[in-house]
């Protein structure tokens, strides 16, 4: 469970405007909402928004979601919804990174609201069912009057391009009865930007309709579903669907609903109770009540609630059935509320088991076979033909991502699109190693034992194996094979350097499949080859070897059964940079040759070496370098920051060299998902270093996708930042980086980003003479930074002669350096608010 609870659900009004009577609030077994005033006082709202503040600073929390939910919220009305909105944010915009999210029917939600909540940067979502049949089943007046029309307007009125950014998506609940694809398409129509399906509320005591005895009703409505969504393209987020994938891929499912990852929340009744989840009041009356309120208990209380930690504790709270199913890791048991039965409470599988199994099993393997798109199509446009006749399939970018990456930062879910990709690629590389036959040696014995069962896995626990192939040293050692299998003998591809003729290499595939293993909780017994003294598993760890020989039998049976002398990769769980810290992987170092495929820089620097086993001292030091590092990117550059944490898996510490003062990586830069930073000093960036990797990396799995430079084009051009000439995929790599950290300075200096508080709000403190010769050195380093990529990218689109792909990647960096430009700071920044972040060191 964690230690800090960071998603808070306000009921800022138990009345609504409509009678729906599949409402859990209303028509189920918890009736509380009789007892509790109708609204939520500013004396309330404000004790919720201290109590919130108080365990942002004692737990360090990056970020908190704060929901107003009701009832109806609207129903609050205009003045005093922006009287509880402003007090929030007075009380927590200064310690935390707030998102302000207010659910809703729609049926009342006019432009007076979304002048409100654009002032106030409120995400509004909107209850729908689908079309007017389907949303009329439900959701209807006291009166039974359609609500359909009305939401409809509500929904136009987010559409509009002024208030289309508060657009947070909808929200529908299934009803079997209703025509799946007729719901699909019908929210569809309504362009919302995400989407999500809630199984209707139900328990063993009050199970869901099933139509025909049919078993698994929902499980066939949804997935008629996700296959018309899938061909489709996957045209709109749905958040069921990404959360099954991401559960099967080992990550959070961000849902309650599915996956074993805990999701820390809690509810603030009207009258300032602390209460558990909403869907508990589906089980019986009072379920959801702690006894506590926000005036008599702190955050921490509510945390350590039996009920709360018991919703929270991943397999430990599961029942017998639910422990011995194969897909519990991706269904997670299903809604803690949907395991009621009276007479054993939640010790029960989910009402809707026969339904998640299906839905486990079926909607991440399809996801794993992905849409395949050409590799040079570019951002719907291409330039030329792929030397390749038969490129690997990678999947495709959502909507906008590609622009969004091109205007620096990009979005979480495109990050997660380009992680896809980069699994796409993996696949194919590690598709062409097999062995065959192989040979009489003990490694080629290993290897071809390590494909078979690799193969196998692959089949039955294709969750598992996405998991292992995503870990970016496994992307590293499946290139050098592959360019080692190209290459003329001799050529000398491939890590490490007494790999001689690639057999120990080869054999790498049983560290792959026992990686796999590991994870699925399979027993097996394999020989793994032996590199100084150790078998390793890729992301996991490695065993220690005494015996002579090139390979060595280690058994696997899962996380609990450790093998004798396990040496486990290092962890960091700082909610700010949570990261491996992986000094052990024999691929972790970049071979020779570049790893991405891309045009080798001309101007080698002093190649780095990564450092082995760090001692005590040494890990400790990093942990807080990269927990300082991980601080400062989320309150200065959040935006950067939100898809690092999502993207980067392991840190690989670097040997730094002599006068060094920059965290600067590997001149073979790692793969998509990792960096590489010199060991950190007093005077060491490392923030500036990761955000400079992680745009490289970003770029460099761009273009593993899309063609950005025509053949035709000058080698080398010339940027403000070297002393000479450097070919053009390294200017615009070196590009991409000065944009950010051209916004990292700037935030720097001004102090962390937050909007413009309409009048009333509460100004923030002013600094002090040391504050301000920082802020100075910071605004010189912006203007530094951002006159280079000005230039830079004018050289760029004048010269190196880009593709259609490349073109418009390069226009999109223009626009960002231009809004860059016109937002110079001055020469003594004054900072907006008290620094709540202290970096390590003071380079740039």
């Amino acid at each position: 469970m964690p230690s800090f609870i960071d998603q808070y659900v306000l009921k800022v009004h138990g009345a609504c405007d409509l009678a729906c009577d599949h409402c859990y609030v209303y028509e189920h077994a918890d009736q509380s909402w009789r007892t509790k005033p109708r609204t939520m006082s500013p004396t309330v709202a404000e004790q919720v928004a201290k109590r919130i503040a108080e365990h942002v600073e004692r737990h360090a929390v990056p970020t908190v979601r704060l929901t107003l939910h009701g009832g109806e919220p609207l129903l609050l009305g205009v003045e005093r919804l922006h009287e509880l909105i402003r007090t929030l944010r007075t009380v927590l915009d200064d310690v935390v990174q707030l998102g302000l999210h207010i659910q809703t029917n729609g049926v009342t939600l006019d432009k007076t609201f979304l002048d409100l909540f654009a002032a106030w940067g409120v995400q509004v979502g909107v209850s729908l069912d689908g079309d007017r049949a389907a949303n009329d089943r439900h959701r209807r007046y006291a009166n039974g009057r359609s609500s359909h029309p009305a939401v409809l307007r509500g929904l136009a009125l987010l559409r509009r391009q002024e208030f289309r950014p508060l657009y947070g998506g909808i929200l529908c609940t299934v009803d079997v009865e209703n025509d799946p694809i007729a719901v699909y398409e019908a929210l569809l129509e309504q362009a919302p930007p995400h989407l999500d399906f809630l199984l209707p509320q139900a328990t063993w005591a009050h199970p869901p309709p099933r139509p025909s005895g049919a078993p698994a009703p929902y499980a066939d409505w949804l997935g008629r579903i996700h296959a018309r969504w899938i061909a489709d393209g996957r045209p709109v987020p749905i958040r069921l669907f990404d959360a099954l994938t991401a559960a099967a891929w080992g990550g959070a499912s961000g849902s309650e609903a599915v996956g074993l990852r805990p999701v820390a929340l809690a509810v603030v009744d009207t009258d300032g109770s602390w209460e558990q989840a909403d869907s508990l009041k589906t089980a019986y009356d009072g379920a959801p009540a702690t006894g506590m309120s926000v005036f008599t208990h702190s955050v921490d209380h509510v945390a350590a609630h039996p009920g709360v930690a018991a919703r929270n504790q991943g397999y430990a709270d599961l029942c017998a059935t639910c422990l011995a199913c194969p897909v519990v890791r991706v269904c997670g048991g299903g809604l803690y509320a949907h395991r009621f039965r009276p007479g054993n409470g939640f010790d029960n599988p989910s009402v809707y088991c026969a339904d998640l199994k299906r839905l486990a099993s079926e909607i991440p393997a399809a996801r794993m076979r992905g849409i395949a798109v050409p590799h040079d199509a570019g951002p719907r446009t291409s330039a030329g033909a792929d030397p390749d006749p038969a490129p690997p399939p990678v999947h495709q970018l959502p909507e906008g991502a590609f622009d969004g990456f091109a205007a620096g930062a990009g979005t979480v879910h495109g990050t997660q699109a380009l992680a896809d990709m980069q699994l796409s690629l993996t696949r194919a590389l590690v598709a062409g190693l097999d062995p065959g036959d192989g040979g009489t040696s003990d490694l080629a014995a290993a290897a071809v034992l390590g494909w078979r069962l690799l193969v196998e896995l692959d089949g039955s626990h294709p969750a598992e194996t996405a998991e292992v192939l995503r870990h970016p040293f496994v992307r590293t050692w499946a290139r050098a094979q592959a360019l080692r299998r190209e290459a003329p003998a001799g050529a000398g591809h491939g890590p490490p350097a007494d790999a001689g003729d690639g057999a120990r290499d080869l054999a790498h595939l049983a560290g792959v499949a026992a990686a796999v293993a590991w994870r699925a909780g399979v027993p097996t017994r394999l020989p793994l080859p032996v590199r100084d003294g150790l078998a390793h598993l890729p992301g996991l760890g490695a065993v220690p070897v005494e015996q002579a020989g090139t390979t060595a039998e280690v058994s696997v049976g899962g996380t609990d059964r450790l093998p004798h002398r396990w040496i486990g990769v290092r962890r960091l769980t700082t909610p700010w940079l949570p990261v491996a810290l992986d000094d052990l992987d024999p691929y972790r170092a970049p071979p020779a040759d570049d790893i991405t495929g891309h045009a080798p820089v001309a101007h080698p620097t002093v190649r780095r070496t990564a450092l082995d086993r760090l001692s005590p001292r040494q890990w400790t030091a990093w942990q807080v370098a990269l927990s300082r590092a991980g601080r400062e990117l989320t309150l200065l550059v959040p935006d950067y920051a939100a898809p690092l944490r999502t993207a980067l898996r392991a840190v690989v510490p670097l040997q730094p060299l002599p006068g060094d003062r920059q965290a600067h990586a590997l001149h073979r830069r790692p793969p998509f998902g990792a960096a590489g930073l010199a060991m950190p000093t007093g005077t060491t960036d490392v923030a500036a270093a990761l955000l400079q990797e992680f745009q490289r990396a970003k770029l460099d799995a761009l273009m593993d996708a899309y063609v950005f430079f025509d053949n035709g084009g000058p080698a080398f051009l010339s940027v403000p930042w070297q002393t000479a000439p450097v070919p053009r995929e390294q200017a615009l790599h070196g590009l991409y980086a000065q944009v950010a950290l051209a916004e990292l300075w700037r935030a720097r200096a001004v102090g962390p980003p937050r909007r413009e508080r309409p009048a009333g709000a509460t100004p923030g403190e002013t600094f002090g003479g040391r504050d301000r010769m920082r802020s100075a050195r910071a605004a010189a380093a912006f203007r530094r930074r951002s006159a280079w990529a000005d230039a830079a990218v004018d050289a760029l689109a004048a010269e190196a002669a880009p593709a259609p792909a490349g073109a418009r990647f390069v226009a999109g960096l223009r626009t960002a350096i231009d809004r860059l430009s016109a937002d110079q700071v001055p020469a003594t920044a004054v900072p907006r608010r008290r620094a709540t972040v202290r970096r390590a060191g003071s380079s740039e």
